[in-house]
């Protein structure tokens, strides 16, 4: 079986799409100049130069009135480079400014902050973070996502239970999501409860067949119900 943490990385990149948020008005002609930099850099995926034009940013305006934006810019290129100890960071200094400002803008650091802790295996941090941001707006578009995140790291706790209640709300929201049907078949196939797993797998692989995953955790189902 491939761990949790890849199919939580596989996951993320086939449901979200990595976003940057534009600033306000507030700064002067120089610092607006490298954001515009930063936020072209990023989307070429040149994501040394946009880290650099975002740090600019700050040296520049050090007090700009959305440089919670920027560092949460920030966060999100060395995200996308995998340093996620100096994304964590980034996302904490937002998360510092970002009060007062909305709770969307909450909302996205936090989701992005716990995605960050769960690669790097900070499994509580994660649950605290996603469970703030259910709290903050529990009815946001991507709530499913944070609860199938969350269900993985509830997995790499080995709390299979909360694990087995997050997958389930992520379906009652959109009853379409392979992703949480394969989560849940892999927790029940964890409990050794075959049956339930078996159908959730079939569920998983009915709704998209071509990954090979879902097939290859469907075998392993079988072939644990015909053990003798």
């Amino acid at each position: 079986m491939k761990t949790s943490s890849k199919y939580l990385c596989i996951f993320l990149i086939s449901i979200s799409s990595f976003f940057l948020l534009s600033c306000a008005t507030g700064y002067n002609k120089y610092a607006d100049q490298y954001y515009q930099e930063g936020l072209v850099f990023y989307e070429r995926m040149e994501y040394d130069r946009s880290i650099d034009s975002f740090t600019k940013v700050l040296e520049v305006a050090p007090y700009g009135k959305d440089n919670d934006l920027v560092y949460y810019n920030l966060g999100m290129a060395y995200f996308k480079q995998r340093q996620y100890d100096k994304s964590i960071y980034q996302f904490t200094k937002a998360l510092e400014l970002v009060p007062g400002k909305g709770n969307e803008r909450k909302f996205n650091v936090l989701k992005w902050r716990a995605n960050a802790f769960q690669k790097s295996k900070e499994f509580d941090n994660a649950i605290k973070d996603y469970s703030a941001a259910i709290r903050l707006i529990p009815k946001h578009e991507d709530i499913k996502d944070i609860y199938h995140n969350r269900a993985w790291s509830y997995i790499d706790n080995g709390n299979y239970d909360k694990a087995i209640e997050d997958f389930s709300s992520a379906i009652s929201i959109d009853p379409e999501l392979d992703a949480s049907y394969y989560g849940r078949a892999y927790v029940w196939y964890k409990k050794s409860d075959f049956q339930r797993a078996i159908i959730d797998a079939k569920e998983a692989v009915k709704l998209k067949p071509a990954n090979k995953s879902y097939d290859d955790l469907l075998y392993n189902i079988k072939s644990s119900i015909n053990k003798p």
